[in-house]
């Protein structure tokens, strides 16, 4: 028998919400739905496709930062002109390197956050495109970060998207290896102190201000303890983080030459092909770590670490906790957490089997609306609630922005908070309604009936509440957003 109360469960707590036409599809068999969509899939999403590659990212901020440069000496004599001519500090801001960058930035950003947003508005695979959401966020690089302010998109697009439903092991090395991880948590300037860099300094790389990289950076090396495998309480040790963070000294990416930045040609090469092992850069000699001891390999020496992280108990525990939470609830019920570990563990990181378990579990299907929709979950919604395909004025990144998660712009590398606490703000939730209200009365139609959206939407989850507030609305614009705007459109 169709389950449309299950169903809508699948559509909000694994999907993105449905379109109008999808939730009796998916009532046929709301598990099954799910799960034919956790595996691999080879082609990008079109609006994602056209979206730069890595090297053009990094080709990006290295044009700018020569240009800056290179206009750099007559900082001083625009300064005085200024004053001669009567031109205020305020006018000449617009000038400065800060409004500079931003308008330097501003249009790819903009394009990458909207090309995201289309993918999951329009996307046949909504749950898929949620799996890649919560990887982006349990691997972040973010704008938030200047120099790795063009890098977030493709390195979702590089490491993320084509290990969603693979082995963990290999997300965790496509991350670790990216340009874009590399530069967010500043591998690139990590030199071992025994190394030939370190010893004759002539043999470092510049940097782009004209110095070298003088010792050991333990930026990504915590964070890939902390963040990304073990967990804050996974059992490691600040010895354990300075051996992983010598193991992976050297590991950088192929810097653009001045013939690159003056260059029109296409820069189409991906983060992976990007990587570069630095063997000068590299500590040499063999390291201990979590009591295991690597002998020297050269690049080979951090993937051995990093695969053993990946298939650590630690590990297992931690991603599991991480899913639960973000699937079932913000204190996840203890037997789901060790039943997803378990799949973890005895599949090996088969993230595929891992949510298989996921699913299977009676406790992700028992309570709606336990979890409350993140801004861009619920902005997403509201954008497939109304089938549309392109993405209308004022639902962009601004709005995203205004209701404070602005996508690839996390203020720092543990992502976006997964609890209802960090988003039931007073002012939050007033950016919501605001943006529902707003919404609303730019999508509003005679032909398009509230009500039936709301069933089409949430099924028997709509609350009479709801049904009573719509069905009294003077006008369809205003039972839409009476209808956007309710406590079960915010969770899932």
């Amino acid at each position: 028998m169709p389950d449309l109360r299950l169903a809508a469960i699948a559509t909000h707590r694994f999907g993105l919400g449905p379109r109008p036409d999808e939730l009796r599809i998916v009532a046929a068999d709301p598990r099954g739905w799910v799960k034919a969509q956790l595996g691999p899939q080879h082609t990008l999403p079109a609006p994602i496709a056209a979206l730069p590659p890595a090297e053009d990212d990094l080709l990006a901020f290295g044009r700018w930062l020569a240009r800056r440069r290179l206009n750099g000496a007559n900082g001083q004599r625009i300064e005085d002109r200024a004053e001669r001519q009567g031109v205020t500090q305020e006018d000449l801001q617009r000038l400065s390197i800060e409004e500079d960058f931003v308008q330097n930035f501003r249009e790819r950003v903009v394009r990458a956050v909207g090309a995201r947003v289309e993918a999951a508005m329009t996307t046949e695979t909504p749950v898929h495109e949620r799996l890649v959401h919560f990887w982006g966020n349990h691997f972040t690089v973010s704008t938030a970060k200047p120099g790795a302010i063009a890098l977030p998109p493709s390195f979702e697009k590089d490491a993320i998207r084509p290990n969603v439903g693979g082995r963990f092991a290999n997300m965790l090395l496509a991350s670790t290896k990216h340009p874009g991880m590399i530069v967010y948590l500043d591998n690139w300037l990590s030199v071992g102190p025994n190394s030939q860099a370190a010893q004759n300094p002539s043999r470092a790389r510049r940097l782009p201000g004209g110095g070298r990289p003088t010792g050991i950076n333990e930026n990504l090396a915590r964070e890939v303890l902390e963040l990304h495998t073990l967990g804050v309480n996974g059992g490691y040790t600040q010895t354990d983080v300075q051996a992983l963070a010598a193991i992976i000294t050297g590991w950088t990416y192929e810097r653009p030459r001045l013939r690159d930045l003056v260059s029109d040609s296409v820069a189409d090469r991906n983060g992976a092909q990007l990587f570069e092992f630095d063997e000068n850069a590299h500590e040499p000699g063999p390291k201990t770590l979590l009591n295991r001891t690597y002998p020297q390999t050269g690049v080979a020496q951090g993937e051995a670490a990093l695969n053993d992280l990946a298939r650590h108990p630690s590990t297992a525990r931690f991603i599991a906790t991480k899913l639960t939470r973000h699937y079932i609830a913000d204190a996840p019920p203890s037997a789901a957490v060790a039943r997803v570990e378990r799949a973890f563990r005895e599949s090996e990181g088969d993230l595929r089997v891992t949510m298989e378990a996921l699913v299977d579990s009676s406790e992700a299907w028992e309570t709606p609306f336990a979890k409350f929709k993140r801004p861009e979950e619920y902005a997403i919604t509201l954008l497939r609630l109304a089938n549309l395909r392109t993405i209308p004025p004022g639902a962009g990144i601004a709005a995203l922005g205004a209701m404070g998660q602005r996508p690839y712009a996390a203020p720092g590398p543990d992502g976006w908070a997964d609890i209802a606490d960090a988003w039931l703000t007073a002012d939050l939730v007033w950016k919501r309604l605001e943006f529902a209200q707003a919404y609303s009365a730019r999508i509003a139609r005679a032909d398009l009936d509230p009500m039936s959206l709301g069933e089409a939407c949430l099924g028997p989850l709509l609350s009479d509440e709801t049904r009573t507030a719509v069905s009294r609305a003077e006008s369809p614009a205003q039972g839409l957003a009476l209808l956007c705007g309710a406590p079960e459109m915010q969770r899932r």
